[in-house]
């Protein structure tokens, strides 16, 4: 930490509880970086110190820093219209995002993914006139009570309840919303799947996944999994929802369920949909399902839902990402592997294991000998090991998700990968010594 950034830290950490936006049950203090510029895939903070930035927001700036053709966008609607309900601009939005994402045949906005993914619960419930809904170990759905952290102690009685050291547990929790709502099996386990759904697939509103487990490591799902899911909701009655957050836009303007070729219901979408720039969530789905909000059976409430400058970020986003056949997308997920490799290399002759999986745009790297194969296995053993790495390649100037992810963006260059490959092998060397010390 620089001294400007260190003081700073401090005068915020006053009145910002522990001086961050945001925690989860990590047992030590985070100290941010404060940044003052950004370019492309640079950042500057307070000391006048750059960053290549493969952090990206959690994922959600994918434009990079300083996109003029967004900014552009964003500025021509604030100038005619900031806060109004409708403006002329929906329709491009609602549009450009009808005519790529295979399930949404209709379409409603938020700000936050975890109130729209409330939203598609709601929606799901409605719809079958089920209560209970299934998810999986190690995924994450955003932070309200009934979908984040715990797990299974009995796995013949599949509810989850919260645990002593999760890091996605909280005091507070509304007492057994968990247990009461929903139901919670390993993820890419079809022998597992195909025996809860014998046994409870009659009582399911829904299943709610992520399609590429990103938050659980990165990890793709098996052959024929996501199919098996698909074929059992439909068999069942129950409402898919795909949680889209991290692989929509990443994966192209389609989202996995167009990559994957498996189609939910509902599907759930944010972070990098806006470009990165403001906030704006997105429920899609199908017709029947989404109709019942047009006949106001199902409410969906919120001052700024749709508000001007969140269309304005969505229609720009698949605008300068959709041009010459998504070429921005292609171009990014090119550079991104290439430099996936120089990591994987300078492990390599490091002597330190380490494997990069998951789709170009949402991988993770993992301190292990081999891929990971469930969400299970993203234990804390191996998270503890890539924050060593994560850490040291902050104090080289490379910035990654500090739970491993590398999140590039569409102005990653051929300049940012030298950047990258002159700091990662110091990095490298500094996060096998500390891992060998420790482990």
């Amino acid at each position: 930490m620089t001294s400007a950034n260190l003081a700073y830290h401090e005068r915020v950490k006053r009145i910002l509880p522990g001086g961050v936006h945001y925690n989860f049950n990590m047992p030590w203090e985070e100290v941010p970086l404060h940044f003052v510029d950004g370019s492309g895939s640079r950042l500057t903070d307070m000391d006048g110190n750059e960053y290549l930035d493969l952090y990206a927001r959690f994922g959600a700036m994918i434009l990079g820093h300083r996109n003029e053709e967004y900014l552009e966008a964003l500025q021509s609607a604030m100038s005619r219209v900031l806060c109004v309900s409708h403006c002329d601009f929906d329709a491009d939005a609602l549009e450009a995002m009808n005519a790529h994402i295979p399930c949404a045949e209709m379409i409603r906005f938020g700000l936050s993914g975890t109130e729209i993914l409330q939203a598609a619960l709601r929606l799901a419930r409605a719809y079958t006139m089920r209560n209970r809904f299934l998810r999986f170990e190690n995924h994450y759905h955003g932070n309200a009570d009934n979908v984040m952290g715990g797990r299974v102690v009995d796995p013949r009685v599949p509810t989850p309840f919260d645990f002593r050291g999760d890091y996605r547990g909280t005091a507070g929790r509304a007492d057994g919303i968990m247990a009461e709502q929903s139901y919670m099996i390993p993820w890419n386990d079809i022998e597992r799947l195909e025996e809860f759904f014998a046994e409870y697939g009659d009582t399911l509103a829904c299943v709610l996944t992520e399609p590429v487990a990103v938050n659980g490591g990165s990890i793709d799902p098996a052959p024929g999994f996501l199919e098996r899911v698909r074929e059992l909701c439909t068999e069942h009655g129950v409402v898919l929802i795909f949680d889209e957050m991290i692989t929509g836009m990443r994966l192209g303007l389609g989202g996995a369920q167009q990559q994957l070729g498996v189609i939910p219901d509902l599907a759930t979408f944010g972070k990098a949909i806006g470009g990165g720039g403001v906030p704006v969530s997105a429920l899609v789905g199908r017709r029947e399902i989404m109709r019942l909000l047009e006949s106001k059976k199902v409410i969906h409430a919120g001052t700024y839902n749709g508000y001007p400058l969140g269309t304005a970020a969505v229609a720009a986003t698949f605008a300068i990402l959709g041009r010459d056949d998504q070429r921005p997308l292609r171009q990014m997920r090119d550079r991104v592997g290439e430099l996936q490799r120089v990591l994987v290399e300078t492990a390599t002759e490091a002597g330190l294991p380490l494997v990069v999986q998951g789709p170009a745009g949402v991988a993770a790297f993992h301190c292990a000998g081999q891929p990971l194969a469930t969400p299970a296995e993203y234990g804390f053993d191996v998270m503890g090991k890539d924050i060593l790495l994560a850490a040291a390649l902050q104090r080289h100037g490379v910035l990654v998700s500090s739970v491993s992810r590398i999140y590039p963006n569409a102005q990653l260059s051929d300049d940012d990968l030298e950047f990258f490959s002159s700091r990662v092998g110091k990095a490298v060397a500094e996060a096998k010594q500390s891992i060998d010390e420790i482990y």
